[in-house]
């Protein structure tokens, strides 16, 4: 009797516990031995190894409990696969493949489990194919940067493709909307390249149900943080070093109008588009027109150089760490040029201004 009323209390208390059981199974095609690595995203992006199972007979078994549905990766010496934790069981198998560069097998991973898992993959096939358009742009407006009108042309045929892709994204979407895994999209690419009025319209549509979860809270936060350096929102504060050393700070420019302005020396979109924020510069800054340049550069010696070469006689400050700059990821900035027109108050009143919108929307001001 007592050991009916122990188990009785066992299953209680297991009925209790909160969270989901997961299961994974896995076969490694020649991989006895070898270790699988299980990884949980412990902040965006970034994972932590949670457990390992070694393949015996070809095979290899995770199980356990999470809190609720979340992002987790499976790694296989170099290979690594988001998978979706929830509550269906996943299969998971894993083939070595010669690699065409190197002649040598290294590990590929494919897994079946729920619906989840697959919106998790379909959106992520389409933030590699983005990306590796946005890798392949990139190279070829480098092979043609001393040539405006090759450049030109270049830039224009690869936005037309990036901008098929972003309506195929845009598509995925708005299909997804009662799927955690739409999320992971949201963050991959929404945020990072889509204007903040759709990743907040994205968030808006998800359902109640996924807006609760791990990763719909963890968006939640950012699109609260995103409304600071977006039209209407209070700009950050900004405080980098300046060419000389001393500390520059953006609240120092409160009670002019101030046009930040994240750029690199390296950078031939932003070095074609200084003659026109000169032009600016100069009938406007006498007025309480200001600009605040943030270099993405990680070299001080070429910052300084571009400064002095194309005359950029404003208010300047980096952080000499390139993609890494603080201030950058606050702004959300994933590409340069980047510009943001703010009022004597220092709110976000346009973003993104070039060419002659920059200067109608600053003659606007004055005039």
């Amino acid at each position: 009797m007592k050991n009916l009323i122990a188990i009785l209390c066992l299953c209680a208390l297991a009925a209790c516990t909160p969270g989901r059981d997961y299961l994974i199974t896995g076969t490694w095609e020649n991989g006895d031995d070898n270790l699988v690595y299980l990884q949980k995203e412990i902040e965006i992006d970034s994972f932590q190894t949670v457990d390992s199972a070694a393949v015996r007979a070809g095979a290899f078994r995770f199980e356990g409990k999470t809190k609720n549905i979340e992002r987790w990766k499976l790694a296989a010496g170099p290979a690594k696969k988001e998978i979706i934790i929830d509550d269906v069981p996943i299969t998971v198998t894993i083939t070595n493949k010669v690699n065409s560069r190197t002649g040598k097998e290294v590990p590929a991973i494919t897994v079946a489990g729920s619906i989840e898992q697959q919106i998790l993959e379909e959106g992520n096939n389409l933030v590699i194919t983005k990306n590796f358009m946005t890798l392949g742009g990139m190279l070829m407006m480098m092979q043609v940067k001393d040539d405006s009108l090759k450049l030109d042309s270049t830039y224009r045929s690869v936005e037309t493709i990036k901008a098929e892709l972003d309506k195929q994204i845009h598509n995925f979407l708005d299909t997804t909307a009662g799927y955690h895994a739409s999320v992971f999209l949201i963050l991959n690419v929404a945020v990072k390249e889509f204007p903040f009025r759709e990743v907040e319209q994205y968030y808006q549509r998800l359902t109640p149900r996924v807006k609760n979860s791990i990763p719909g809270r963890r968006l939640g936060k950012i699109v609260e943080g995103l409304k600071q350096v977006n039209i209407g929102g209070l700009a950050p504060e900004i405080e980098l070093p300046s060419p000389d050393g001393s500390p520059v700070k953006l609240s120092s420019l409160r009670g002019r109008y101030v046009l930040v302005d994240f750029w690199a020396s390296w950078c031939g979109p932003c070095i074609a588009e200084v003659p026109n924020v000169k032009a600016v510069y100069e009938k406007y800054r006498d007025k309480g027109f200001e600009i605040f340049g943030v270099s993405l550069d990680d070299k001080a010696d070429r910052w300084i150089a571009a400064i002095k070469q194309h005359g950029l006689d404003w208010v300047h400050g980096s952080s000499l760490a390139g993609w890494k700059c603080p201030v950058a990821a606050r702004y959300n900035v994933t590409g340069i040029p980047r510009t943001l027109l703010l009022d004597k108050e220092g709110r976000v009143i346009a973003i993104d201004l070039r060419g002659e919108e920059l200067g109608k929307r600053v003659a606007a001001l004055f005039e």
